[in-house]
């Protein structure tokens, strides 16, 4: 089937004119005699396809688009990149003249057109993210295989430090606009870890503009500290962090220390200035809140056994007029400690803690009794052993 076959009478013979105004064939019979994209290439008319889109006649636009995409195809892949590029920015510069979805769907189908290793794909995904935003229609491009192999695709399409900042900016702006928020918490700490290498001069104005939404990463790593532990951990060295140090966001990045150290005495210390505290009342994170956190962090540092009241209170900072069996629900509230109170007796059992994350001395620890085990085994059969040889 020939591929002026898939347009109108009336669109042929304008485009039939438009390729004789460029040196082309000036009769719609000759023309229809083309039976597919490779004559076109052959009577030298692809250097002319961004041109043609030019034109002020809409009822020859489609006619073009449908003739420059069937050559396209039968291009190798370098002579493809250029023309799809070309032919993309011929597009964008008709975009007033031409419906948003309809040229959402020309560009689309120009991306689909590069291989997939084609560094020609990054430039095309940036014009399609821009205008599937602006057209309300960023679930339509964010497809899972992008958001998943994201990190490949630094690899596939070649990409620069700040190439790849670009990328991850412009997927951002998707998933905030489609309102993917888990995407959204994933990619936003790629994109400030890669800010951190970038060394391009919009890397410092990148850092400036990522602003409100590092300060909205760290909060919720704060909200969630046990799902969040090794996030926190990355996040906190990094540029779009401790950039806030001498800010008035700077108890933000104290407070991300006190939780990344789990240390307690050092929050109970920041949280009795009243500037502080107001500063977390303003990000409607409270100091109960972080309280009940610092519980947790400091019961799951004891050995499991019984505890009397006092020593829990002590190691909990329970305070006068503190309730402890209050303090105690709180924790089997959180499902990281297992305790049981025996009131009879007076005493606290910690029965199983779970840990945050597992730091080198609790690896080591752990090396340490997986040796005492294994040493066990050994001994229980070397007796066996020898009970058989008896």
């Amino acid at each position: 089937m020939a591929y002026v076959n898939l347009v109108e009478e009336d669109q042929l013979a304008e485009f039939a004119t438009l390729l004789g105004e460029l040196g082309g064939e000036n009769k719609v019979g000759e023309f229809k005699k083309l039976e597919g994209p490779g004559d076109l290439i052959e009577k030298g008319f692809i250097p002319t396809l961004p041109k043609i889109l030019e034109t002020k006649k809409k009822s020859a636009l489609d006619a073009a688009v449908v003739m420059c995409f069937a050559a396209l195809t039968k291009l190798k892949s370098a002579e493809k990149d250029k023309y799809v590029l070309m032919v993309k920015d011929a597009l964008v510069a008709r975009e007033k003249d031409i419906d948003s979805m309809h040229l959402l769907a020309m560009l689309t189908s120009l991306f689909n057109l590069l291989d997939a290793s084609s560094k020609a794909r990054f430039s095309m995904f940036m014009v399609l993210a821009d205008r599937a935003i602006d057209a309300d229609v960023a679930p339509w491009l964010l497809d899972k295989k992008i958001l998943s192999d994201v990190e490949d695709l630094k690899t596939q399409w070649n990409l620069s430090v700040h190439d790849y900042s670009t990328l991850l900016l412009a997927l951002l702006n998707l998933c905030q606009a489609a309102d993917k928020k888990r995407e959204f918490g994933e990619l936003l700490l790629k994109y400030l870890e890669n800010l951190d290498e970038d060394k391009d001069s919009d890397a410092k104005t990148a850092l400036t503009n990522a602003k409100e939404w590092t300060i909205q990463a760290v909060l919720s790593f704060i909200k969630a500290p046990f799902d969040a532990a090794r996030r926190m951990h990355q996040i906190a060295g990094l540029k779009a962090v401790t950039q806030l140090q001498n800010t008035e966001d700077g108890p933000l990045v104290k407070l991300l220390n006190f939780y990344v150290e789990e240390d307690f005495k050092g929050y109970l210390a920041f949280a009795e200035s009243k500037d502080n505290l107001a500063y977390m009342a303003k990000e409607k994170h409270h100091d109960d809140i972080n309280i009940r956190h610092f519980r947790v962090f400091a019961a799951c540092k004891l050995p499991l056994g019984e505890y009397t009241y006092q020593v829990i209170e002590k190691a909990l900072e329970v305070g006068e007029g503190e309730d402890i069996e209050s303090v105690i629900i709180d924790l089997v509230q959180s499902k990281r400690v297992d305790v049981k109170i025996d009131q009879a007796q007076g005493l606290i059992h910690i029965r199983h803690t779970e840990q945050r994350d597992f730091k080198d001395s609790q690896w080591k620890e752990l090396g340490t009794q997986l040796t005492k085990w294994k040493e066990g085994v050994k001994s229980v059969l070397e007796q066996l052993h020898k009970a058989r040889q008896m």
